[in-house]
């Protein structure tokens, strides 16, 4: 299975293949961080979840730094496949529609996260 990885060239991001270097632009990160609604995203978390073993608040509430976030996960070819459908003009709320459309999986990625 073919993983991509982030990588910004200036301000925008594209998702790269480690089997042959293919590309696909994604977005500027900022319209990326708008998106997903800010440089800081919460997930708060109930009592159950919170006894996940690597997950230590005091307050149930995780913070996750967007920017960092999106330049790290790597991505499947199923995720890319799916953006791939989506074209960069400019279309829903003002952003490029794959931009819309990858802020939207970041952001199931990390509401994922300490699910049981």
């Amino acid at each position: 299975m073919t993983r991509y990885t982030p990588n910004r060239v200036d301000d925008t991001l594209f998702l790269i293949s480690e089997d042959d270097g293919d590309r696909l632009e994604v977005g500027t990160v900022d319209d990326i961080v708008d998106a997903v609604g800010g440089e800081t995203y919460v997930i708060e978390y109930d009592d159950k979840q919170r006894t996940q073993p690597w997950l230590q608040t005091d307050d149930n509430v995780l913070e996750i730094d967007v920017r960092e976030a999106m330049m790290t996960l790597p991505h499947t070819g199923e995720t890319v496949a799916e953006l791939i459908d989506y074209d960069m003009s400019t279309d829903r709320y003002g952003l490029p529609t794959r931009t819309y459309n990858f802020a939207n999986q970041l952001v199931d990625i990390l509401e994922r996260q300490g699910s049981s």
